[in-house]
């Protein structure tokens, strides 16, 4: 019975699925698998008994991906599952931004403290509503000019969503995109000048860290508002709060809380729930368990952060699965291993990313102590990072 890690809660029919299938979970320093939302994995955990974290959802950062590679722990994710309740959000702050809904209801507030006191009644609570309205006017979305910022899967549903809203959408991304719904420019400051809302789609990397700077803050217009739902440390939190101080920008919005954001007058915060919908979180819990088990009972890849995608039917008694560094002539001495074994090899699948390789080698009737001693034999070669010996779970070995 395998064991699984929860960093953080899943669903309940992603727990009855697994248990179903044999795992249980467990709290454990050595657990054979991790699956995990948004807290930060510790690496104390990822030891030579982790196969594999899970990862619901897209982003990474919380996870050591260097030392996983060198560990040989599989990672995976399950990006673009939570960019519908993204988008959404962000298209609900968008329209928050320009009605003043929060004072119309403190308006109606008002207007019910008169009605208990005895004050308004009858007909004249919709006259009375109506006298106040002069201070709610709001302006459209129609016409305003959004500037997106990272056009993944996120970025180009918001493109395609504010496009029809009667919105001008410049886009900007490292890649060339080809779309109707946006004019794309590599000149981030062309696409700040221009835009009435910046909205930060970006994955955090050494490029965009700190991207929105006092020079992109000096770039912006001053009833600009900067959305931030792509990760906090992308805007540089002195200068967002210097800008907004000066009057360069109006508001900020962002789904990254810290300790100055969030007692700023003109910061609107989020506790980080852009993908955090009933639809997303178990979309993203189903995915990666699915990919997950696979791995640990097939040892197929299938869109993994860090190992290359391999797939190769189980067929045999039992499977080798090695990952190793990726060289010219790599793999030879690794199958000249298994001949001097006297391993029988029914069929080999490798492919490889960045750097390393991923290699299946199934091995045909032969016994077990055998298939073991040559498992052995592979982990002790230098550039083998880790050796996994399966059983076919569907014959009996």
């Amino acid at each position: 019975m395998k064991t699984i890690y929860l960093l953080d809660e899943i669903t309940e029919a992603t727990k009855e699925k697994a248990r179903a299938k044999g795992y249980r979970f467990a709290d454990t320093q050595t657990p054979e698998a991790i699956f995990v939302r948004s807290k930060q994995v510790p690496d104390a955990l990822i030891t030579a008994d982790l196969a594999v974290i899970a990862r619901s959802g897209s982003g990474t950062n919380t996870i050591n991906i260097d030392k996983c590679t060198e560990n040989g722990t599989v990672v995976f994710n399950s990006p673009g599952v939570n960019a519908n309740a993204v988008k959404e959000l962000v298209l609900t702050n968008l329209f928050l931004s320009v009605r003043p809904l929060d004072k119309a209801h403190e308006v109606m507030r008002q207007i019910e403290v008169e009605i208990a006191k005895g004050n308004i009644a009858g007909d004249a609570v919709l006259a009375a509503a109506e006298e106040r309205r002069s201070t709610l006017i709001g302006e459209e979305l129609t016409g305003k000019t959004i500037g997106i910022l990272g056009l993944g899967e996120i970025g180009e549903r918001l493109a395609e969503a504010c496009y029809h809203l009667g919105m001008d959408v410049i886009g900007y991304a490292r890649t060339q995109k080809d779309s109707m719904y946006f004019e794309q420019t590599a000149a981030l400051s062309e696409l700040l000048k221009e835009a009435d809302f910046v909205v930060v789609l970006l994955p955090l990397n050494d490029q965009t860290q700190g991207l929105i700077n006092e020079e992109a803050f000096a770039s912006m217009k001053p009833e600009a508002i900067l959305l931030n739902f792509g990760r906090g440390e992308i805007v540089d939190e002195a200068a967002v709060l210097k800008a907004l101080d000066a009057g360069r920008i109006k508001q900020y919005i962002t789904d990254f809380p810290t300790t100055s954001v969030v007692q700023h007058p003109k910061v609107e915060t989020y506790p980080h729930i852009g993908g955090t919908t009933v639809d997303a979180l178990t979309a993203g819990d189903r995915i990666v368990f699915a990919r997950m088990d696979r791995f640990l009972r097939y040892g197929t890849i299938k869109e993994s952060v860090n190992f290359p995608e391999v797939t190769l039917p189980f067929l045999a008694p039992y499977r080798l699965t090695i990952f190793h560094k990726d060289a010219p002539g790599a793999l030879a001495p690794l199958l000249k291993l298994l001949s001097d074994a006297a391993i029988d090899i029914a069929h080999l699948a490798s492919e490889r990313k960045a750097g390393m390789a991923y290699t299946i080698i199934d091995v045909a009737e032969q016994k077990m102590e055998e298939v073991q001693q040559a498992a052995a034999m592979l982990q002790e070669v230098p550039q083998v990072h880790r050796v996994r010996l399966l059983h076919n779970p569907h014959l009996d070995v």
